[in-house]
């Protein structure tokens, strides 16, 4: 019955009081009740309701219980309805006895209680739930005996058919009747022919699976004969299935017949590389050529995963998979692209992946064939690349020819210029006179205009010299907090006229630097004036100077017309100006940017641009190494000066045989140190960095630690935390001296608590840092 069904009953007896009593219990069950007075219209309610149970009483007006009962389960629509008789008159034995003989599922007498009414209830139903879960099992079994397509019968020990499927009736021809209780070998003559043994015989003797396939009339049939046994394991029959294979065979055939040829092209075709994948990608077949071209012999390739063969870059971008798929879902995957040989060298293939599938259409896997086309690759990239080369050299080619028409253009214009105002002036004071003040302006005119093109002839000079290698520097210690303030003072009547504030912000701490005074002015002067002039009226331009660890770094920052993001990696280039054109706003002749780049350099240094656009304004950014030691300039202006101190370096402390580990990531600063202890007889060892260090002082445990503060990746102030952590005999309590630039007070507070006994700050004197190491080791 249905799950959530209501069990339907139905009550028949002629006594109310005996039907309300009984409707009221069953009710109160959950139980649906329909109620009939007599035998005849209890009939007509079985037939027309199909309730799920009936309780029915013996004596009715009509027709006797017994009578109703029988027509009840004689009928064949009807038959499955549980009868329960219910009487207050038949209650004897022989009563029970007739009953139950006549059909009726159970028998209660009156009174009964109602706790034994409910139980008999239920146990009827459970039991007709159980017969018709039993009926639809047969059913479902019937219907899949009958659905297997091959002829299937079960034979008993004598080899007798007691059942066959429709499978079998249809391959012999015959009906189910006409089949059983007939021996198999006798009905079985017409398809396989006379067997003197059959594989039911071989099964009596094995009591084992038994197979066989017979050819009769150009048919093949396969037998199998699988014995069946009862509790006690003894042979009762078996079951016999014959399989018209014919189709297979020819297939199987034929398929034998295409796999020789194929074979032979595996075996033979060498110029293309055949091979075969599983569902997974991983090799099940490989040719002759796949062996020629990928060097994997078909033994060491087999089992293997398709994607050996494939770059790692195009396993990383999942290349090998997305082939595989791209096969499934489109019928085929063709490509061109770069291969590994076993030897890991790489060659350009083309090939074609294609799915394998079985007439089903299930997928089984996937061929490719592929064929090596490096040389052709490489002939047509050489050709691209040429081409590319040719036509890069035509574009600089044109580029350059561009710039110099329009730097030549440039130059004309910004000559001739102040030519005319200064010949035009000189033209009319020597024609008439003019009074004093009108005299005074022309002289101006001409002084200011001819300051202008000696700017230009020195732009020229020094490109003409940073060309040629020939710029020399005059160095020596600068303090660049003069030269921003000296160079802001003349740029300044400039900025007051377009009513520009110039804001300084400047870090008197920032230290000296190893430069030329009179270039670093030049830099200075050409960022700045470069940012008045391309700063509107009543805007802001604003420098400043810090120090940023052993660099110092000056920023020139403006309100102006900002650069465009494609011309800010050009706006250093010589003779590269953002606007060209004749209609450009601002003069020059684009040198300045490029003559700052070079002399930054040419100090060790590094200057870069930033802009957010047109309108945003500019800003340039000069980082310089900061002096590791002081420098004073010598005669010779056009070489680097020399290295003296301040402080006398004649009789410097005795460090022989005092083992000290230097540590800084700047080289020249690390020559320096390591020279001036050497040379007061101390055995120094250098490291570029913390880490190196604290496995220098692990393994060798040196006497004096002297270490740089700000490095990359890893600075001093963790190096001396690592340090202390250790113990004692392991190096722990070195005598560590902290030479840094960064010189505040708050800096040496922190390298005292950090664990450093001595804070040097940069640039430090020969004399000086051979004390502090001498106290540190308590050679003073």
């Amino acid at each position: 019955m249905p799950q959530n069904h209501q069990i339907k009953i139905l009550h028949v007896d002629d006594n109310e009081t005996n039907r309300y009593v009984v409707a009221r219990t069953l009710r109160s069950a959950g139980f649906e009740v329909e109620e009939a007075g007599t035998g005849a219209s209890a009939l007509r309610s079985v037939g027309e309701q199909q309730p799920d149970l009936v309780i029915l009483d013996v004596r009715l007006p009509d027709i006797d219980g017994f009578e109703v009962c029988r027509r009840i389960k004689t009928n064949p629509a009807t038959s499955f309805i549980p009868v329960l008789h219910l009487s207050a008159s038949f209650v004897k034995s022989e009563d029970k006895a007739q009953g139950l003989e006549g059909g009726a599922d159970g028998y209660l007498a009156q009174p009964v209680e109602p706790i034994e009414l409910l139980a008999t209830i239920k146990a009827l139903l459970r039991i007709r739930e159980a017969e018709e879960s039993a009926l639809a099992l047969a059913k479902e079994w019937q219907t899949t005996f009958d659905a297997i397509s091959d002829g299937v019968c079960l034979l008993d020990a004598e080899g007798k058919v007691l059942r066959c499927n429709k499978a079998m009736s249809q391959l012999l021809g015959k009906s189910e009747t006409e089949i059983s209780d007939r021996f198999h070998q006798e009905i079985l003559e017409s398809i396989l022919g006379s067997m003197a043994e059959t594989p039911f015989t071989r099964v009596r003797q094995t009591r084992c699976r038994e197979n066989a396939q017979v050819e009769f009339q150009e048919r093949w049939f396969s037998i199998t004969a699988d014995p069946v046994f009862d509790r006690l394991k003894a042979f009762k029959g078996a079951v016999y299935i014959v399989a018209d294979i014919t189709q297979r065979i020819r297939a199987e055939s034929a398929l034998k017949s295409s796999e020789e040829r194929f074979r032979m092209l595996l075996e033979n075709v060498e110029d293309y590389a055949i091979f075969f994948l599983d569902t997974d990608g991983c090799v099940t077949r490989w040719s002759a050529g796949a062996e020629r071209i990928l060097g994997y012999k078909e033994a060491e390739i087999l089992g293997k995963s398709g994607s050996i063969i494939f770059t790692p870059e195009d396993l990383k971008s999942g290349a090998d998979k997305h082939e595989l798929e791209k096969a499934i879902r489109e019928g085929r995957a063709e490509d061109e692209r770069w291969h590994l040989r076993k030897d890991r060298n790489r060659f350009w293939a083309s090939g074609i992946a294609t799915p394998l599938r079985d007439e089903t259409g299930q997928l089984r896997g996937f061929a490719k064939i592929m064929r090596d086309f490096t040389e052709r690759k490489r002939a047509e990239d050489e050709r691209a690349l040429l081409l590319a080369r040719e036509q890069q050299a035509r574009a600089e080619a044109e580029a350059a020819n561009r710039m110099k028409d329009e730097f030549l253009a440039t130059l004309s214009h910004e000559l001739r210029s102040p030519l005319n105002a200064m010949l035009g002036w000189a033209q009319l004071l020597n024609s008439r006179r003019f009074d004093e003040s009108t005299t005074k302006k022309a002289i101006d005119i001409i002084e200011r205009t001819a300051r202008t093109q000696a700017q230009l002839v020195d732009d020229l000079l020094d490109v003409s010299r940073i060309i040629q290698g020939k710029l020399r520097l005059n160095v020596r210690p600068v303090e660049l907090t003069a030269i921003i303030g000296s160079v802001l003072d003349t740029v300044r009547p400039a900025a007051e006229a377009k009513e520009i504030l110039l804001e300084r912000v400047l870090d008197p701490t920032t230290g000296l630097v190893a430069g030329d005074s009179d270039r670093l002015q030049q830099v200075i002067w050409n960022l700045l004036s470069n940012a008045i002039k391309f700063t509107p009226n009543g805007g802001r331009v604003e420098v400043r100077l810090k120090r940023d660890n052993s660099l110092v770094e000056i920023t020139v920052k403006d309100t102006g017309k900002g650069i465009s993001p494609d011309f800010v990696p050009y706006v250093f280039d010589r003779f590269r100006q953002a606007d060209s054109s004749m209609t450009r706003q601002y003069s020059g002749l684009g040198l300045g940017l490029a003559i700052v780049r070079h002399l930054v350099e040419l100090h060790g240094g590094t200057v870069y641009a930033e802009s957010k656009g047109d309108g945003m304004g500019a800003k340039f950014t000069v980082r310089l190494p900061i002096m590791p030691v002081r420098l004073h300039a010598t005669s010779d202006t056009d070489t680097i000066s020399k290295v003296e101190p301040v402080l006398p370096f004649d009789n410097p402390p005795v460090l022989n045989a005092l083992q000290v580990l230097v540590v800084d990531d700047d080289a020249d600063t690390r020559l320096f140190l390591a020279t001036v202890l050497e040379e007061c007889g101390a055995e120094v060892t250098v490291a570029s960095s913390a880490r190196e260090a604290f496995e220098f002082i692990q393994k060798s445990k040196p006497d004096i630690l002297v270490s740089d503060i700000g490095m990359p990746d890893e600075d001093g102030y963790s190096l001396i935390r690592k340090v202390r952590t250790l113990a004692p005999e392991e190096g722990g309590r070195i005598p560590a001296a902290a030479l840094t630039a960064y010189a505040r007070a708050e800096d040496r507070t922190r390298s005292l608590l950090e664990g450093f006994q001595i804070h040097i700050p940069k640039p430090v004197e020969p004399a000086e840092l051979a004390a502090a190491v001498a106290n540190l080791a308590g050679r003073l």
